[in-house]
């Protein structure tokens, strides 16, 4: 940018910011706090959308396990989804629980800088 333009644009964010009285941090904010908010939306939507997406799979696995064996074309004991994959899926929907935990935490409360 040019350095007129840039002082132009810095007038009119004074400009804006009198009129509005909101000092500039507070509107940074303001901001910050509707980013915050979208992300945290977008982590809990993505993260029920996957589990759903599981659970479907999970579901329709049963359901042809379920078939298979009335059919006749596995035994019991060969099923796809035995107690070892449910046991798995309990343990990763665990960890998946507490990671976007930590996530939303560390992102809706910062703490201090490491530095």
């Amino acid at each position: 940018m040019v350095p007129d333009a840039v002082e132009t644009v810095r007038l009119k964010l004074d400009q804006e910011v009198r009129k509005e009285k909101v000092s500039v941090a507070e509107q940074i904010a303001l901001d910050d706090s509707v980013l915050r908010r979208w992300m945290a939306r977008r982590i809990v939507w993505t993260f029920i959308i996957g589990n759903l997406v599981t659970l479907a799979a999970l579901g329709a696995l049963s359901w042809l396990d379920q078939t298979n064996i009335e059919r006749h074309m596995i035994a019991p004991d060969t099923r796809i989804v035995s107690q070892q994959v449910i046991m798995a899926l309990l343990g990763a929907t665990t960890v998946q629980i507490g990671t976007i935990a930590v996530i939303i935490a560390r992102y809706l409360f910062p703490g201090r800088s490491r530095e």
